[in-house]
């Protein structure tokens, strides 16, 4: 029982994290009529929308599949996709995994994503599916309760730096989306 709690916590690592990432300030709705995609494809299969946006979102959500499936030990495609503050984030969330020789089966599934203009970038509110994304210990045996949600809530702020467009935090909260 003591290991689920654990990989809750690791599961949940993230949130914890990103929360802190980036500034909140000014974070405000200028757009009324928010670009929308309707995504049910895998991550894998997302990428690919006409809004360079939202694809920098799409790439950092098959990035942090790549890391998590692969136990933490897949990281470097990680740093084109989003901020150094939250490739650091991101990187003790793949040190835990790797310590606890914990890894996620199957992939997280986008099931819509739109963006909203903010003062310090870009907002993009998503909804994601991890019911295939188990995490599992070194037996296959899955480590989290059973009534851990599946659906989660993605308020990320996405930024122009270098002239690409790549994610810089913000929040994920379970949510009935």
């Amino acid at each position: 029982m003591r290991l689920r709690n654990v990989a809750v916590t690791a599961s949940l690592l993230p949130v914890l994290l990103l929360q802190g990432c980036g500034n909140d300030a000014g974070m405000v709705a200028a757009a009324p009529a928010a670009h929308k995609a309707n995504r049910a494809a895998t991550t894998d299969d997302a990428i690919g929308s006409d809004d360079p946006v939202l694809n920098a979102y799409y790439a950092y959500r098959v990035a942090l599949d790549v890391m998590m499936r692969s136990g933490g030990s897949k990281v470097t495609q990680l740093q084109p996709v989003m901020t150094p503050k939250m490739f650091q984030a991101i990187s003790a969330q793949a040190k835990y995994f790797r310590t606890n020789k914990l890894h996620n089966t199957g992939l997280t599934k986008v099931v819509w994503a739109k963006r909203t203009l903010a003062s310090n970038g870009v907002l993009v509110s998503a909804c994601y599916d991890t019911t295939a994304a188990r995490t599992v210990n070194v037996r296959g045996r899955g480590v989290l309760p059973s009534t851990t949600p599946t659906r989660w809530l993605d308020q990320m702020r996405v930024v122009n730096q270098d002239s690409r467009w790549i994610v810089d935090g913000g929040t994920t909260t379970p949510t009935a989306c």
